[in-house]
């Protein structure tokens, strides 16, 4: 299992975009600059990944969509094991107007 770590600079430079493996994880770091938060786009994302990653977020602020990560240097680590494989988009809620938002794919 590898671990690939994707940081939030404030504003972001660009849309970020990541290619992992089935099995391997993805951080969410806020560096600086929240709240912040990973809310997945329920039509955007492989049939059954709802599945896989809805149960991994604790104390949601909706379906697919984790808690406001405040502090400096805060993570959210989302684990892709036994996702299936395709594109996951996603947006952060409070800077979605900012075009804080990326996609991640998921390859077998």
């Amino acid at each position: 299992m590898r671990s690939r770590r994707l940081r939030r600079p404030t504003p972001p430079r660009r849309p970020a975009e990541l290619t992992v493996k089935a099995g391997d994880q993805v951080v969410f770091h806020n560096v600086s600059g929240g709240p912040h938060n990973v809310q997945f786009f329920a039509d955007s994302i492989p049939s059954g990944g709802k599945e896989v990653i809805d149960p991994q977020l604790k104390d949601e602020l909706g379906p697919l969509s984790s808690k406001l990560l405040v502090e400096p240097n805060e993570t959210l680590t989302i684990s892709f094991a036994n996702a299936p494989a395709g594109v996951y988009k996603f947006t952060c809620t409070p800077h979605m107007a900012m075009k804080m938002s990326g996609k991640i794919t998921v390859t077998k």
